[in-house]
């Protein structure tokens, strides 16, 4: 946090890349007033970049038991 504690937050299942939370009252001081600020966060998720043609597979498996279309693998600089 901004003065230095840790906070543990639990990020629900499926939160999506660009999510925001807000923890209240864990931000900076209100300038002129003992109020405490909200302390907001956005959820960056990182995707793996390289897979092996395994978990690909187990990845298309799992995107049609969701009803999703399974990711297209692009070839060259136009697709």
């Amino acid at each position: 946090m901004v003065d230095g504690t840790k906070v543990m937050y639990k990020i629900p299942e499926g939160t999506q890349t660009g999510t925001k939370f807000v923890i209240r009252n864990k931000g900076f001081k209100v300038v002129n007033s003992s109020a405490q600020g909200d302390y907001i966060f956005t959820v960056n998720v990182q995707t793996p970049k390289r897979l092996t043609k395994e978990q690909r597979e187990l990845l298309v498996e799992l995107a049609k038991t969701m009803n999703e279309q399974p990711p297209i693998k692009k070839r060259g600089i136009f697709g």
